[in-house]
């Protein structure tokens, strides 16, 4: 989908949403045909944009047990003997996707860093820029604005980053070091 404008794409989502509720409704409460009828019905572009919306639905911080707690049947579609045992977050369930050759661009966090023109980040990259940022003293508001992020996507990540780093005995400071809104 990258050929179309950021307001195409906006369009598309709006007129896929009812696709997308259609899906999560089909997947819940519909039969296998259901299913693949509304998925037949769809483009590969159109099934691309249905999958950013349903992602987009989805809260990746939400326990995978309580996202899935609906699912009272096995695969079978009988009754399951024991709930599921998943304890980690839909979050930590993903894999991270990168294309064979990419990694972190150092170079290219500092110039999205500094000032110039917006430089694209793949996800790594942007979260060692907000982890970068934020410590070197930029507010969540000049972080979000060099990264093209909201301040509260900056704010959310920059906790997620605390939190990966307390998991793995590293320390980050507790809060912005530029941001001093939130203090007294």
């Amino acid at each position: 989908m990258s050929f179309l404008t950021a307001e195409q794409r906006g369009d598309m989502v709006e007129a896929l949403m009812p696709e997308a509720a259609g899906l999560v409704v089909d997947v819940h409460e519909g039969s296998a045909d259901d299913i693949k009828t509304r998925l037949r019905g769809l483009t590969r572009h159109e099934l691309e944009a249905v999958a950013v919306v349903l992602a987009a639905l989805a809260d990746p911080d939400r326990g995978l047990k309580e996202a899935l707690a609906w699912v009272t049947f096995d695969e079978r579609g009988e009754p399951c003997r024991q709930p599921l045992a998943v304890v980690r977050t839909v979050r930590d369930a993903a894999p991270v996707v990168k294309p064979k050759g990419v990694g972190i661009d150092a170079a290219a966090v500092e110039r999205a860093l500094g000032p110039g023109s917006a430089v694209a980040l793949n996800r790594d990259e942007r979260r060692l820029a907000i982890e970068v940022g934020i410590r070197r003293g930029m507010s969540y508001d000049d972080v979000a604005e060099r990264l093209g992020m909201d301040r509260e996507a900056v704010k959310r990540a920059w906790e997620r980053a605390k939190n990966r780093a307390r998991l793995e005995g590293r320390w980050l400071p507790p809060v912005a070091v530029g941001d001093i809104r939130d203090v007294a």
